[in-house]
């Protein structure tokens, strides 16, 4: 039985094909989680685990690039000021990782396996942050709640999107996480 399946996790996503879980528990053992973060791989013979440690430093990162050049949520700065003052390096937790891995992972990343794929113009966790940030700004804002209760009317501000790399499965489809589908119960 692989880590992630010993306790309870629902499905949130696909980021290419690996899997985007969410813990119902807090998880120690070959990686360290707990429910307000979401974790990449980890299970049954997939990737590594890499953690999001916090889901709202995601989010503030990715408002903090859309402020740049959507002058209309200037003002959404001070509500995510208090999260913008860890450094991108304690934002991932990276179990197992060794250099191979990453380099195999940063090549996927820049495939065609994403739809939208990393090109480079910043660092790859900052990329992978950014990408978090968007998917809960839109799709998970309760998991950045102490954000998103800040900001009046988030969503007519935006008209694209950069990321989307996580897809959801639909409906009806089985899924082999213990705790279900996260967005289709």
């Amino acid at each position: 039985m692989s880590h992630i399946d010993s306790f309870k996790h629902e499905l949130v996503g696909h980021f290419g094909h690996l899997p985007v879980y969410h813990p119902l528990q807090d998880i120690e053992g070959d990686f360290i989680s707990n429910p307000d973060q979401l974790v990449l791989g980890g299970g049954s013979g997939e990737h590594p685990a890499l953690v999001f440690e916090s889901l709202p430093h995601a989010v503030a990162l990715f408002l903090e690039e859309e402020i740049k050049t959507n002058k209309k949520i200037g003002h959404w700065h001070s509500a995510i000021k208090p999260f913008l003052d860890k450094p991108i390096e304690n934002l991932l937790t990276h179990y197992e990782w060794n250099k191979e891995t990453h380099d195999k992972f940063e090549k996927f990343c820049r495939s065609f396996a994403m739809l939208n794929e990393f090109m480079g113009k910043t660092t790859l966790e900052k990329w992978l942050l950014l990408g978090i940030g968007e998917f809960v700004f839109f799709s998970l804002p309760n998991m950045a709640k102490d954000i998103m209760e800040k900001l009046e009317n988030p969503y007519q501000h935006f008209y694209h999107i950069k990321y989307n790399n996580i897809m959801i499965v639909p409906p009806n489809f089985p899924v082999y996480a213990n705790g279900g589908n996260m967005f289709f119960k």
